[in-house]
């Protein structure tokens, strides 16, 4: 797992294993590094950084080498994603003015827009078979809605319409039927998921705390978040039903989840 935490003093971008053990410190950087992503070969990662000023997307091999910077803009990009054949990567960027969703090629090179206003558009997240992609997006009545369009940005169809959704965290399960997201029902943040259509919605955390960041396992049958139920942001996981969580971090830091490896 890829998560991003302060534990050494500074925001940065660590991995561990599957059940928390091995926890290992990927950049060392002074500037915030966070949110980062695994090619799916699993050979490096792609996250955000502020180390050249401003945030910017920026690669590094899975051993801690061969950093390169894919983005250079006067404005932040950030929120990486990996497309699930590896040959693009979905990212958020204010470049325009407003949030909204491109792609480039791994290189950097190729950036295409996807989105337009009215409204912010952010949090991109492929489908297992890389033809769609779920985002958030304020257009329709000034809340943040779940929506999925073509990987070409094309046809886009709202999926919520309950003003659930909160962060720009969401999450297509490995077998394309669900997706996960966190939202504020109430006055704390909980984990739903929801059939790939929108339909059956179902909260799955009711912890009186926040619950964010959900991420599936590669075999769909557990979902790791991020959680403040113990005092500061830590990482579990759970059934893919809600049930049975388990604190997987222990640091006096916030650990943030950032993504599973496939």
């Amino acid at each position: 797992m890829l998560f991003t935490s302060a534990r050494d003093g500074n925001v940065d971008i660590y991995v561990m294993d599957a059940d928390g053990t091995h926890a290992r410190r990927m950049t060392t950087d002074p500037a915030v590094d966070q949110s980062a992503d695994w090619s799916p070969d699993g050979f490096k990662f792609a996250f955000m950084s502020r180390r050249d000023g401003d945030y910017e997307i920026y690669t590094m091999g899975s051993d801690g080498r061969g950093l390169r910077q894919l983005t250079q803009n006067t404005f932040a990009d950030g929120f990486p994603r990996w497309s699930p054949d590896g040959s693009r990567i979905l990212f958020t960027s204010l470049r325009d003015g407003l949030f909204n969703l491109y792609l480039m090629n791994p290189d950097g090179s190729n950036v295409v827009q996807l989105t337009q206003g009215p409204g912010e558009n952010m949090g991109g997240a492929w489908s297992p078979d890389g033809s769609k992609i779920a985002f958030l997006s304020t257009r329709d009545n000034g809340a943040a809605e779940i929506y999925v369009m073509q990987a070409d940005g094309s046809n886009p169809v709202r999926l919520t319409t309950n003003r659930l959704a909160e962060g720009a965290k969401i999450a297509w399960s490995p077998d394309g039927s669900k997706i996960a997201f966190y939202g504020a029902g109430t006055a704390d943040m909980d984990i739903y998921v929801m059939d790939a259509d929108g339909g059956n919605l179902k909260r799955l955390t009711e912890d009186s705390s926040n619950d964010r960041a959900p991420t599936w396992s590669p075999d769909g049958r557990q979902i790791a978040f991020t959680s403040d139920r113990d005092g500061d942001d830590e990482i579990y996981v759970m059934n893919a039903d809600g049930t049975e969580p388990v604190r997987l971090t222990t640091s006096v830091a916030p650990d943030v989840l950032d993504a599973w490896q496939r």
